[in-house]
């Protein structure tokens, strides 16, 4: 493919690379940013750490930070009231910040912009000039409906009024894009339209490398953005219901979680000793590697779960539901076990703890999937391949 000059619009810095869409923007920008030269737009509520732009910039790729300010942020939750558009847009929309990006793409003459996530659809979607690749990434109208039925009061309503809005704002995003891009077919049909491309994320298998190592044999680790609130509600549902089912058997198991930005209500389980927890580690893999089984109890979210890939890549065997699995090529009983209840989730990670023969087996066979059909590398061509047939097509007009 020709050399092209991006414009990628962002609402985080890909670096640290924590959550979903951060670990997604880091590795697609940092390969194709060999290829072509990648202007980064990010539109942040906060005042980004120096060392995190930095960090941005050494992807090979020159780095644009609008401050949205989150004082400014207060007035979208009073258009809410009269404003028909989700939370997610009104929150980041700046006239300022609208303005700013026009200017830079008038000035850059782009030819292609990469939008990343429904947050920043007020920025483009009255037409840009260069044709718009959208990366929804998931879709989030279906992650707002699943977490509205988890969560309780006024949180659960607010929950299904944004998603009711996220379904009619993510299909004006998709007629007005040239192409969208989410993870996985489940994403995909819940969004429809004919001009949605499945882009599956990758692993890093450098970062994540398979391992022989001696495990705590009675160990469950679950890893992840541990603020995230669908991976708050699998935490203490794998805390509070599922483990008290598996030390029926064993009941020496213990839980292990790792991640970014704990929820309160994991470090008072914490603190209470009910689990133990290594937050903001530096380095995932051994905290992952050092279990026995990962249970990835997931009752609401969307989209492809990167923690399944990385305890697949560094062979910790893995009990999840067929939620999650139904974005993965994965197969139940031979890549990972799969349980809808608390007593088929127990019952698969405790016949893993007390087979390790089997948990072995499980975890090759993981591993070996991961290598075939999750490399980053894959999934950034995909990226470019959406770039080149959006600017095709808009070349014909």
């Amino acid at each position: 493919m020709a050399h092209l000059k991006v414009l990628a619009l962002v609402t985080r810095l890909p670096v640290p690379p924590w959550r979903g869409d951060q670990v997604r923007a880091f590795h697609h920008l940092r390969l194709l940013a060999r290829r072509h030269e990648i202007t980064l737009c990010a539109l942040v509520l906060g005042r980004p750490r120096p060392e995190d732009v930095a960090g941005t910039q050494a992807l090979g790729i020159a780095v644009e930070v609008v401050e949205l300010g989150i004082a400014a942020a207060l007035p979208a939750l009073g258009r809410a009231c009269v404003d028909p558009r989700p939370l997610q847009a009104l929150l980041f929309r700046r006239r300022r910040a609208v303005d700013h990006v026009r200017r830079l793409v008038a000035r850059e003459r782009f030819d292609v912009v990469h939008a990343q996530l429904v947050r920043t659809g007020e920025y483009w979607l009255n037409g840009l000039g260069p044709p718009v690749v959208l990366d929804l990434v998931d879709a989030l109208s279906t992650n707002f409906a699943r977490r509205s039925s988890r969560d309780h009061g006024p949180l659960g309503w607010v929950s299904a009024l944004e998603g009711q809005r996220l379904k009619r704002y993510e299909q004006q995003l998709l007629a007005a894009a040239a192409t969208s891009l989410v993870v996985s077919e489940p994403d995909r049909a819940a969004l429809g339209g004919t001009r949605v491309r499945v882009v599956p994320n990758g692993v890093d298998l450098t970062a994540f490398p398979f391992s022989t190592a001696p495990r705590q044999p009675a160990r469950i680790v679950f890893a992840g953005n541990l603020g995230y609130f669908p991976n708050v509600d699998a935490a203490q549902w794998l805390v509070e219901e599922i483990l008290p089912a598996v030390r029926a058997r064993v009941p020496e198991a213990t839980v292990h979680l790792v991640g970014a930005r704990p929820a309160p209500a994991l470090r008072a389980l914490a603190r209470a000793g009910r689990l133990t927890l290594a937050a903001d580690v530096a380095d995932m893999a051994p905290e992952v590697a050092g279990a026995a089984v990962s249970v990835i109890g997931m009752r609401c979210g969307s989209g492809m779960q990167n923690k399944v890939l990385e305890a697949m890549a560094v062979g910790t065997p893995v009990v999840t539901t067929p939620q999650v699995a139904a974005a993965l090529a994965v197969r139940d009983g031979e890549h990972v076990l799969l349980g809808s209840t608390v007593e088929e989730l127990a019952a698969a990670a405790t016949a893993l703890i007390l087979d390790p023969e089997r948990a072995r087996g499980l975890a090759r066979r993981a591993r070996a999937l991961v290598e075939h059909t999750y490399g980053w590398e894959a999934s950034a061509s995909a990226v470019e391949a959406a770039w080149g047939d959006a600017i095709a097509r808009a070349s014909q007009g």
